[in-house]
């Protein structure tokens, strides 16, 4: 049975009644997220859109060339001309086009042409190009304040994404936004953390300091009141460690993980040399082995697994608060010797390269190595599986950008930034599944992710030092941007 449809006196076949109720269905069902079964479909208020919604293209070009409106009545909140767009009929759009159509309507939702034209991940592309031909701002926000861009990035739509750049889709500002949701995010979590567990960690203390270091360079707004008492706790805790440090050194679990991922926190909050960091670094010096490395003494995956990680770190620390270039560079001939496994290791052995200024040569092969394990949708993963995560690609990103490597701007940069835009959720956290063997009570940060909520905040500062990097505006200067110096 055919549905037909009248204007000015004439009838006009479209699909056959199912398919266009199909169709209809399938629509309501996406603009008002209702189960199948509980919507009262309405009837097209016009031959036209009911013509565009059976996607029926003969019949739209005939209604239009007779005179019909094109703007006039809308179908669940849709204007007519987005209808094509839903579908990716170049033809059926072409007509609204030709019978010009207002291109800048939006949905109910504040969505504009632009959009609807990049949700699929297999858009169109020259109706992309068409609508920016015709003026739709690409930097137009919907209710939600969502852009085409987003759209993209969350369709994983590339070629969209460089066509909305090129027309002047603001990047940064998203950037921005998702770093400081994350920010926030992190910090509200973090005194909550000090209370439940009695002392800083690497994951909700360390880290996010790491984090905002950056997002300060780039002028990204975060709590500086928030970031200065996580310094003060930093400090606290290890000022009440010193004679555990000199007596009872066996009280502190893992010392070239925990004191000197403190040491690295602290550094990048340009906290200044005193008693109580010349104690740390003391104390992290009497790990080193013989033939230059720190061991972690915990394997806990993936942040105290690793010889490389304890290594890089322990490298730093004494970097930044002690005098002993010997030891940095013994720990650095150490971590050029190391066959990585993981991208832990690969990510800290080129960082810690990279702050022991090791030669270029060997930076720059690393660095490819570790570039090559870049998968297609644009992350890394922690392990060789298919699986990528924001803790992997942000911390690869990070090593890759600090070791000059790569620019923010170059595709597989770009690429990375997109996983991560698409991928953050809602709250600006990232999840990230825990790996290690549980053995410590359960303590709850307020951070998302109930058991994975530990590495999950860790993930996130990764990632959210990864995306400042890729803020275009910084105080730092153009050729040392990229460098956590």
């Amino acid at each position: 049975m055919k549905n037909t449809l009248q204007n000015n006196g004439r009838t006009y076949q479209t699909a056959d009644s199912g398919t266009a109720r199909r169709v209809l269905v399938a629509t309501w069902m996406l603009l008002a997220g209702c189960a199948y079964g509980q919507v009262n479909l309405p009837a097209p208020e016009t031959p036209l859109l009911g013509a565009a919604i059976s996607g029926n293209t003969a019949a739209v070009k005939e209604l239009l060339k007779a005179g019909a409106n094109a703007d006039e009545g809308r179908l669940v909140g849709l204007p007519a001309v987005m209808l094509p767009l839903m579908m990716q009929n170049r033809e059926m759009f072409q007509a609204f086009l030709d019978a010009k159509a207002d291109l800048q309507v939006r949905d109910r939702f504040g969505a504009t042409t632009l959009m609807w034209a990049v949700y699929n991940a297999d858009a169109d592309l020259e109706i992309v190009r068409q609508l920016l031909k015709e003026g739709v701002d690409p930097n137009a926000r919907d209710v939600k304040g969502d852009t085409a861009l987003v759209w993209a990035m969350r369709r994983g739509n590339t070629g969209a994404v460089r066509i909305l750049e090129q027309s002047g889709a603001a990047r940064d500002t998203q950037i921005r936004e998702a770093v400081q949701k994350s920010l926030a995010l992190l910090q509200k979590s973090s005194p909550q953390f000090i209370r439940v567990s009695g002392c800083v960690s690497c994951h909700n203390q360390l880290l996010p300091s790491m984090a905002m270091a950056i997002a300060r360079e780039r002028d990204i707004a975060f709590s500086e009141s928030g970031a200065a008492k996580d310094v003060e706790a930093i400090v606290a805790m290890w000022r009440n460690s010193r004679e555990y440090m000199t007596m009872e050194a066996h009280r502190i679990p893992n010392p070239p993980i925990n004191v000197s991922y403190s040491l690295v926190g602290l550094g990048a909050a340009k906290y200044p040399k005193d008693e109580i960091t010349n104690a740390m670094v003391r104390f992290v010096g009497q790990y080193q082995q013989e033939d230059g490395s720190w061991r972690s003494q915990i394997r806990r995956p993936p942040m105290e697994a690793s010889d490389i990680t304890a290594t890089a770190l322990s490298l730093r620390s004494v970097q930044l608060y002690g005098d002993d270039t010997e030891r940095v560079s013994r720990a650095a001939q150490w971590l050029a010797s190391q066959e990585p496994r993981s991208n832990e290791e690969r990510a800290m052995q080129l960082l810690g390269l990279a702050w022991a200024r090791a030669d270029r040569a060997v930076v720059d092969r690393l660095a490819r190595k570790l570039l090559a394990r870049q998968q297609s949708g644009g992350g890394w993963s922690q392990l060789d599986t298919p699986e990528p995560d924001a803790y992997a690609t942000g911390q690869a990103l990070v090593a890759l950008a600090t070791a000059g490597a790569v620019q923010t701007s170059d595709p597989a940069y770009r690429e990375a930034i997109d996983y991560l835009l698409r991928t953050q959720l809602a709250d600006g956290s990232w999840l990230v599944v825990s790996r290690s063997f549980p053995f410590q009570p359960y303590k709850e940060s307020g951070f998302p992710h109930g058991n994975d909520q530990w590495i999950s905040a860790a993930g996130t500062s990764w990632a959210s030092m990864a995306l400042s990097l890729a803020v275009t505006e910084s105080r730092l200067q153009p050729s040392s941007a990229h460098r956590m110096e």
